[in-house]
């Protein structure tokens, strides 16, 4: 049955499968998948790069040749401690109206609906333009080389796609209003790690040469650097809607070039983690390690950063810069080759042209705009194909919803769940319509 009753219970059943990445273990999920499509006469292929690592594709054939229509999820989700959340994480509670769970909204719940909405054109006998494919990966949390990337090698007509449907994008409530965001691109990675070296010994004699020390030194002034505020063409777009007529302490927004000159603005900005990511490059200190007795003094020492860059930046330049920061008491370790060429989908499209219509009929007149995504996703392998590639489930978060992403106690509320389906049935149609152009 395609209905939000069922949404909820399988999106209940996927988060109890625990696909934490590392290690992943995303076969047991595929396989759950599978039984789903398999029950309504759906065959699909499974793709395995390793030992219990898999992924899923699933395809209506349409009446063109080449240039499918993907809809992608990732099945895989960043790992949970127990030991602080209220509930299970990989319980599926449903509590108070919400499902939580680790992967609630990154991204079993979406996956569940794309799922659902896939069938039900199925079931509905539809003929679409192009093949429309049906993709949930394993190991997007960790760069996609075992998923995205690992697919691409071995399923040669997903290169010629005409359109990718993910995540990264939704509808949001602030203030009372709701507007839409639409993912058309996003954030590189520049993720490193500072690493020293130095004399160890009893901690009762301290000395000049302490690892740990240099990297307290290092990582205080890298954390210390305020990264410019840049606005881009999308976020400009973004922000010159979302914050028309926004009143503050010192401020009212007019647009987003000349609101910047005001130093309240800007302070506005920066205590805001969603306004500050989509306008400069961040460093976040994700991992420190150095020592294992408090009276000992360590020989070696490390830090590990979480960089997004903005599309504009340049990786070479990027890490120029930091290492200036860091001196040279110690090393700096790039860590990933991820480089993308390209980053970013227009939007002057059918494909958003399209979606914005289906949201207007179930939400009413909103604002529907393009977004930049602070994250990492498996986009940009199309992207960097130059295919069009969007983010967007169609459910209201909150800010303390969309917070708990990779967070305490992630949820998503039944609500959603429902109106995730009824939006996801309703844009999968819209693209089984749509000629590649």
């Amino acid at each position: 049955m395609i209905n939000g009753e069922n949404a909820v219970r399988l999106t209940q059943e996927l988060i109890r499968i625990d696909t934490s990445n590392p290690p992943g273990n995303e076969e047991s999920a595929v396989l759950f998948l599978e039984g789903i499509l398999s029950a309504e006469g759906i065959k699909a292929e499974i793709y395995s790069p390793a030992p219990r690592r898999a992924n899923i594709l699933a395809r209506i054939k349409g009446k063109g040749k080449g240039k499918p229509v993907i809809i992608l999820s990732h099945i895989d989700v960043v790992p949970a401690n127990h030991n602080e959340w209220t509930v299970d994480p990989f319980g599926g509670e449903l509590k108070d109206g919400f499902v939580y769970g680790r992967g609630a909204i990154d991204m079993k719940a979406q996956a569940i609906c794309q799922l659902l909405a896939f069938i039900k054109l199925y079931k509905e006998g539809t003929e679409p333009e192009q093949d429309m494919i049906f993709l949930a990966t394993c190991d997007e949390e960790v760069g996609g080389h075992n998923g995205v990337e690992f697919v691409l090698r071995n399923v040669p007509d997903l290169k010629d796609a005409s359109f990718v449907l993910s995540e990264g994008g939704s509808l949001v409530e602030e203030d009372g209003l709701v507007h839409a965001q639409i993912s058309v691109s996003e954030k590189k990675l520049g993720q490193f790690r500072i690493q020293a070296t130095g004399i160890g010994g009893h901690g009762s004699m301290p000395h000049m040469d302490n690892a740990n020390e240099k990297i307290v030194r290092a990582s205080q002034a890298i954390l210390s650097y305020q990264w410019p505020l840049k606005p881009t063409s999308i976020v400009s777009a973004y922000l010159n809607t979302a914050l028309k007529g926004k009143r503050g302490r010192g401020f009212v927004f007019s647009s987003l070039k000349k609101s910047l000159k005001n130093r309240y603005f800007r302070d506005f900005i920066e205590s805001n983690p969603i306004y500050n990511a989509l306008l400069r490059n961040t460093v976040t200190l994700t991992v420190l390690k150095g020592g294992e007795k408090i009276n000992v003094i360590p020989r070696e020492s490390s830090a590990s950063f979480d960089a997004r860059l903005l599309p504009t930046e340049d990786h070479d330049g990027f890490f120029k810069k930091v290492s200036q920061l860091c001196g040279d008491d110690v090393e700096l370790v790039r860590i990933g080759s991820d480089v993308s060429r390209s980053l970013r989908s227009g939007y002057n499209t059918q494909y958003f042209r399209g979606i914005r219509k289906v949201v207007c009929a179930m939400k009413g007149k909103i604002p529907v705009l393009p977004f930049l995504m602070t994250g990492a996703s498996d986009m940009r392998y199309f992207r960097n194909l130059d295919i069009p590639a969007y983010g967007f489930f169609p459910v209201t978060l909150s800010s303390d919803e969309f917070l708990r992403m990779h967070g305490i106690d992630e949820r998503i509320s039944v609500a959603n769940i429902r109106e995730g389906l009824e939006g996801c049935c309703e844009i999968l149609k819209f693209l089984a319509s749509c000629k590649a152009s």
